[in-house]
């Protein structure tokens, strides 16, 4: 139990332990006693723990109020006077991001190891100049026409008027907080980290995720006559 504690407490500081930093711990998560302790953890808690060949990765699941990221803080990131239809822009973003690297079709989803904040910019004007329609958009329970005209008016806010290549530069300033990618403000290109290489891998690119998020952009694209 005393290793499975300190398992813990290093997955809730870093989100992840690894045979590089910690052999020892990482090493003390395969054994059948600790994994059991850790089984109930995951259970009371509400999270995931994926096992990859060199890495142990804490993922909330959907319900997890305690290790998930709230739109409060995304909301928060953006501006201090940033309201709901800044922080679902924010998301939408993201989404767009990650499915500019991970929307492969083969064995290999991962088909970009960097991208151009000016190329995602672009990506983005396509997609929300598609004639989205209120039946699209009712499933995902989120105004896509108010985060369109979101995007389309650059968001002015109290500190001035953002263009469109800072509001992609917030977005990928969250992913580098959350240590998901590389960024930094004077770069004009974003890079996976290998944490995000591996939780998209081995979790969240599963056969049905993938094919529900091609669905999604393939909707946007004939509309949009890309």
């Amino acid at each position: 139990m005393r290793d499975a504690i300190r398992i813990m407490q290093n997955l809730i500081m870093n989100g992840n332990i690894n045979d590089r930093e910690n052999p020892e711990l990482f090493a003390a998560a395969q054994e059948d006693a600790v994994r059991s302790a850790l089984e109930v953890f995951e259970e009371e808690w509400s999270f995931y723990l994926l096992r990859t060949p060199h890495d142990l990765y804490l993922i909330p699941l959907p319900d997890n109020d305690m290790f998930s990221v709230r739109l409060r803080e995304l909301r928060e990131h953006t501006a201090s006077v940033a309201r709901n239809a800044d922080a679902y822009l924010q998301c939408y973003i993201i989404m767009v991001i990650l499915w500019m690297f991970f929307g492969s079709r083969n064995g290999k989803p991962q088909r970009a190891s960097s991208l151009r904040i000016k190329d995602i910019v672009e990506k983005l004007d396509e997609r929300f100049s598609a004639d989205t329609t209120q039946e699209d958009t009712e499933n995902v329970q989120i105004n896509f026409h108010k985060i369109a005209e979101k995007w389309k008016d650059s968001l002015i806010l109290s500190e001035g008027r953002k263009n469109k290549t800072e509001i992609v530069r917030t977005a990928c300033r969250f992913l580098e907080k959350h240590k998901l990618m590389e960024f930094r403000d004077e770069e004009d290109e974003v890079r996976p980290r290998q944490r995000l290489i591996d939780l998209m891998t081995y979790y969240y690119l599963s056969d049905k995720r993938v094919g529900e998020i091609n669905a999604l952009f393939e909707k946007e694209e004939n509309h949009a006559g890309i």
